[in-house]
Formats: C-alpha cells, sequence, structure tokens
C-alpha cells in the first residue's frame, strides 16, 4: 500500500482519532492547550479554504467581465453600422422625393423661374432699347424698329407669344389642374380641394394629370396635418398612372409621402380585392356591389390585384376612382393591415399568379367569385380564328394552389348557373376539394336608379340596340345569323355602343341601317333609354357567364331578346329565340302595348327579387357582414297583370 493511495478522508480520520486520544489521556491543562490548538489549526484551514475559493471566484468574475465588455463594443459597432444605414436611406428616399417633385407641376413651376431669373437681365436690357439691334447703327426705321414692333415693346412680348403657345398645347383637364393648383394654394382651398378630387376620377383627364391631382391633394393634406388622407391620396396616385406617379426616379409616391401605416388594424365590413384596370362588366359589377354596401352604411376597403397579363402601366379605371370617399370606400395600401367580416376576390384570374406584396387581411370568412369560365369556348373546335385569343381562360389547377396559398380556407362562388354548370360538367376532377358554394354569386344591379320613366316618344321608327366589349366572341360567326339577329327592314334601325369591328369582317361591312358607337363613348344608361328593344347574341359556343349588357337592358325598361342559352340565368325576365325568329318577336312587341309593358313589368320584378342592391345585402347578411336591419326586409312586389 503507497502513501498516493492514502486518501484524505483517512487521513483526516486518523488525526482526528489521535487528537482524541492525546486529550483523552492527557492532563487537563495538556488537554486543554491542545484542545485550542487544534481549534487555532481548523480556523486556518477554514481561512485558507475560503481565500483560494474567493480567488477562484474573482477570476471567472474577470472572464465575465471581459466577455461583457466584448460584446458591449460590438453593440456599439452594429448601432453605429444601422445609423449610418439608416442615414444613408434616409438620403435615397429625399433624393427620390425631390426627383420625384421635379417631375410634378410644381417642379415645372420652379423650373420656370428659374428660367425667368436667367432671363431678366436680357428683358431689362430690351426695355431700354439695349438690344444687339438697337446698337447695331441701323437706325430706328431698320431692323430694330421692325424687330421692336414685331415683339410688341420689346423680347417680353416674344416670351408672352411663347407662354400662350404653350397654354394652347395644354389639354383642358391640364388647364383644369393648373388652376386648380392655383385656387389651392392661394387661399380658395375649398374650392381648390373640390377640382382637384374632380380631376383625379375625370375619364376625360389623361391619368397622369389625375395622378397629379391625387399627389396635390396629398401635398395639401400633408402641410394641414392630416397624413391619413395625405397617404390615402399618395395611394391614389400611384393607382391612376404607376408610371407616371412614379416619375424618372421610379419610387411610387406612397413611399416617397413617407407616411407610416397606421399602428391599429383598419376593419372594413366588406374587402373586395380585384383587378379594378378592366374597362368591361367585372368594373360595372364591382361598382354596384360598392354602391350597395356604401348606401347601407357598410365600410368597403378595395384592394387592387392587377393581373400579371395586362399591361402594368395602366391606371384604375375612373369610374371606380369616382366611388372612393376615403371614408366608407377606401384603397388598402399594401403595407396595410386590415380586418373585415368578409373578403371578396373577384376575377380567378388572380389566383393563378397572386401578387408578392399584398395587405395583410385578416377576414373571418373568404370567397372567390369566378366570374369567368376557365375555357372561353365549350363544344366547339379550338382555334377556328387564327387572331383568337388562346381558348383557355384561366387554369383551374394553377388558381386553386394560387389562392389556397393566399387565402386559405376559402369557398368558390359561381356567378351563373351557366359557370356552375361549366364547373360541375369540365373541371370538378381539377378543383381538388375546393368548395364550390351552392348558391350563385349573381351580379346586381340599382334597379330604381337604370329604370326610365316609360318608352321612348314613337317617331315611325324601331331602333333594336346592343352593347359589349367589341369582341369576336361577343358577335355571331355566321353572317345568316347575324344579319336575321338585326333584320334590315324599312323604319328598323340597329344602334351598337362598344364597337363593330369583328360585325363588320363577318358581314363584309357596316349595313347601312347600323349606327356604332365607340365603347364607353356614351354613357350606357343614356344609351339605353333611347331604344325600343334589344337584342344580344353571341359567337357559336362561346359561353357567356353572366350578361353584364342584357342585365342594365332588362333594368332599364327594354324587352330582351337572348338565346335560349341565357334561361337559366334570367328566367321570366328575358324573351328567348334564335335570331331568326328576332323578326316575328319584335313585331309582335312593337304591335301589342300591353304585351310590351307587360314584359318590362316581369322584369322588373325578377331584378328586384334576384338582382337587386337589396338582394346583394341579404347574401352578405347571411355570410356574416352586420348589415343593418331596415335593408334587409323582403322587397314589395310588383303587380303584373
Amino acid at each position: 500500500m503507497s502513501l498516493s493511495s492514502i486518501s484524505r478522508t483517512q487521513v483526516v480520520s486518523v488525526a482526528v482519532v489521535a487528537v482524541t486520544a492525546a486529550v483523552a489521556f492527557s492532563p487537563p491543562r495538556l488537554a486543554l492547550a491542545l484542545v485550542f490548538a487544534g481549534l487555532a489549526v481548523l480556523a486556518l484551514g477554514v481561512v485558507f479554504a475560503v481565500d483560494r475559493e474567493r480567488r477562484t471566484l474573482a477570476e471567472k468574475m474577470e472572464e465575465v467581465r471581459v466577455q461583457l465588455d466584448e460584446m458591449a463594443r460590438d453593440r456599439h459597432d452594429e448601432v453605429s453600422l444601422a445609423r449610418d444605414r439608416d442615414v444613408r436611406v434616409r438620403q435615397t428616399i429625399q433624393e427620390a422625393a425631390d426627383a420625384c417633385a421635379d417631375r410634378t407641376v410644381e417642379g415645372w413651376a420652379r423650373h420656370e423661374r428659374q428660367q425667368a431669373r436667367v432671363s431678366a437681365p436680357l428683358d431689362q436690357a430690351v426695355g431700354s432699347g439695349g438690344s444687339p439691334e438697337g446698337r447695331s447703327g441701323e437706325g430706328s426705321g431698320g431692323r430694330s424698329g421692325a424687330h421692336s414692333a414685331g415683339d410688341s415693346g420689346g423680347h417680353s412680348g416674344g416670351r408672352s407669344s411663347e407662354g400662350t403657345e404653350r397654354e394652347e398645347a395644354r389639354t383642358p383637364a391640364e388647364r383644369d389642374l393648373a388652376t386648380a393648383q392655383d385656387l389651392l394654394w392661394n387661399g380658395y382651398s375649398s374650392l381648390g380641394l373640390a377640382r382637384l378630387r374632380g380631376l383625379g376620377a375625370d375619364s376625360e383627364a389623361s391619368p397622369a394629370v389625375r395622378a397629379e391631382a391625387h399627389k396635390t391633394l396629398s401635398n395639401w393634406h400633408r402641410a394641414t396635418g392630416q397624413p391619413e388622407s395625405a397617404r390615402d391620396h399618395a395611394h391614389l396616385a400611384d393607382l391612376s398612372a404607376p408610371r407616371a406617379a412614379r416619375g424618372s426616379s421610379g419610387v411610387p409616391s406612397l413611399l416617397t409621402a413617407r407616411i407610416r401605416a397606421p399602428r391599429a388594424a383598419r376593419h372594413f365590413d366588406v374587402v373586395l380585392m380585384s383587378d379594378f384596370r378592366l374597362p368591361g362588366g367585372s368594373t360595372g359589377s364591382n361598382l354596384q356591389e360598392i354602391t350597395a354596401q356604401r348606401d347601407a352604411g357598410l365600410t368597403t376597403g378595395l384592394v387592387h390585384h392587377p393581373v400579371l397579363r395586362a399591361d402594368q402601366s395602366r391606371g384604375v379605371n375612373p369610374k371606380i376612382l369616382a366611388a372612393v370617399d376615403n371614408d366608407r370606400v377606401r384603397f388598402v395600401a399594401p403595407d396595410e393591415r386590415v380586418t373585415c367580416d368578409l373578403l371578396v376576390v373577384r376575377f380567378p384570374l388572380i389566383g393563378q399568379r397572386p401578387m408578392d406584396v399584398l395587405p395583410t387581411v385578416d377576414a373571418a370568412r373568404r370567397i372567390v367569385v369566378l366570374n369567368q369560365t376557365p375555357n372561353r369556348r365549350y363544344g366547339t373546335e379550338e382555334g377556328a380564328h387564327e387572331t383568337e385569343a388562346p381558348n383557355e381562360a384561366w387554369n383551374v389547377a394553377r388558381c386553386v394552389k394560387g389562392f389556397t396559398s393566399m387565402l386559405g380556407e376559402h369557398s368558390w362562388h359561381p356567378i351563373s348557373p351557366r359557370v356552375r354548370e361549366a364547373m360541375v360538367l369540365h373541371h370538378s376532377s381539377e378543383m381538388a376539394g375546393v368548395p364550390l358554394a351552392d348558391e350563385d354569386w349573381t351580379n346586381v344591379i340599382d334597379v330604381d336608379a337604370w329604370r326610365r320613366g316609360g318608352r321612348r316618344n314613337p317617331d315611325g321608327r324601331v331602333l333594336l340596340g346592343r352593347h359589349s366589349r367589341d369582341d369576336r366572341d361577343k358577335w355571331p360567326g355566321d353572317p345568316a345569323a347575324l344579319a336575321a339577329a338585326y333584320p334590315a327592314l324599312p323604319g328598323w334601325e340597329t344602334h351598337v355602343l362598344g364597337g363593330t369591328r369583328f360585325a363588320q369582317q363577318t358581314l363584309g361591312g357596316l349595313p347601312p341601317h347600323w349606327t356604332a358607337h365607340p365603347f364607353d363613348s356614351v354613357d350606357a344608361r343614356e344609351f339605353l333609354h333611347e331604344l325600343d328593344a334589344y337584342v344580344y347574341f353571341t359567337g357559336q359556343g362561346h359561353l357567356e357567364p353572366f350578361g353584364r349588357a342584357p342585365l342594365e337592358a332588362i333594368a332599364v325598361g327594354l324587352p330582351t331578346l337572348l338565346p335560349p342559352s341565357f334561361a337559366p340565368v334570367f328566367g321570366d325576365a328575358a324573351l328567348y329565340t334564335e335570331p331568326e325568329g328576332v323578326r316575328a318577336e319584335i313585331e309582335a312587341l312593337m304591335g301589342d302595348e300591353e304585351r310590351y309593358a307587360r314584359q318590362v313589368r316581369i322584369g322588373h320584378e325578377v331584378l328586384r327579387e334576384r338582382f337587386s342592391h337589396q338582394a346583394h345585402l341579404r347574401r352578405l347578411s347571411e355570410l356574416g357582414v352586420r348589415v343593418p336591419a331596415e335593408f334587409l326586409e323582403a322587397p314589395s312586389p310588383l303587380l303584373v297583370p
């Protein structure tokens, strides 16, 4: 057994036994001395142990202090770098804002003032007779005199002429914009603001003028301490004319306004997501639902989602801009967070490629309105015309994936029985479990706003008409069918709103009894009010998803003739025939006043029950939107003899 194998415990035990024995067998005094000596040794041992532990802890604390110092230095460096980045970002935004400002009317005004300062010395010299021509010694009757007369007393007359030419080159909307800005900044703010709001939704103004009007409104509200209104109009400027609003810097007005989104989530009763640039029936349907919701006291948030296929420089349709009051109806910016009772997505092509940047919408319920069929034509051979668009309008499988990623749990609502039939018969296997709602999301219309007081005054003519986009699928492709639908009879006229290019290709020219108006060149209600009957036929195999144009004609009070395929949509509200039967139906209506009036009344009765604003509010209530009770009462029935 070696000494190294003896543990400390054994040594201590032996020492304790030895001391105990010594104390026990020693005289009392010696024993007491030994006890004190042992206690002293024990105390010294404790002191040494504590000191050793203290030194160990001090070394550890020093290591911790060194580590904390290193972390503090690293944090200081990170903060310094962040501050530097923040300064650079602010400088970049300010440069972008300055670049955008240079593209505005205010920037142009600064440029004009600079040019005036440069040319001021020359103006003074000319006014005092010190022109180069005056010093040449040719005399008052030479070139100098002629120049002075031509310039009306100096160079200032030439500049006035140039300014007049520039003023004349402006469009009326551009002149109105400048006048509104003058009123706004010269003390007549109420007049200036009203004119600018009108210009911001003026369909006759260019997109650039509409954008500039909203940018001016944004600047005004920011200057008067109304950041939310300033932010709303900066966003509207971007929506009105994306390219013009960005200017040469390429930075949207919403960013250059440098106004943060509200921290608290704004709540809407309904949020409507759509491509609000579209010119046709989608915009008309969106407007009707927006109006119905606003008139019932509901709030509507609009999320603009331009589809990828179309021109990205196009702005929002001015008809939509006119409906925005930034109170009950407002656009939701991409960096906002909002909540709503119902999110409605209208336009299935959105799901094919959702945008990367969208506002956060926390919706209690989410639906997609199928206002298009996946294919443009069914039951006909594709590619009948080399110039026509591909048959597929949107891909069902890709839209299922896109909408599921964007919305989560949601349902699809066909816009009519015709769309429902197409989805069930031709695309059910592609829907991958997305539920198809039991009820159709039919288009609606304000019947009272559209209906006319009575028939137009008789003058011996029979005026037939139709209105729609000028698309090949919107017209019968058979010349005989097209000619039969709009007969060339004595006193009979056909009026078309929307263009006739494809009809002329089919007929070999515009028939002499036809009158054509370009798309949106005449208000649709005014156009329809001047007709006797409405006739609407489309191309073979084309499945019109709903038929907003016939809906408007019925609302006006026109007997409406359609192909039988529309019967599941409109029921008794319309008359159904083939093109060859149009003449007989029209002659029967025009020859029987009571028959004509009865058909008008039936049409209005069907529309009030199924396609009215009240019908829309009832379905919103069924989906959880809190609609005031007075707007949910059943419509009063129309008496039909």
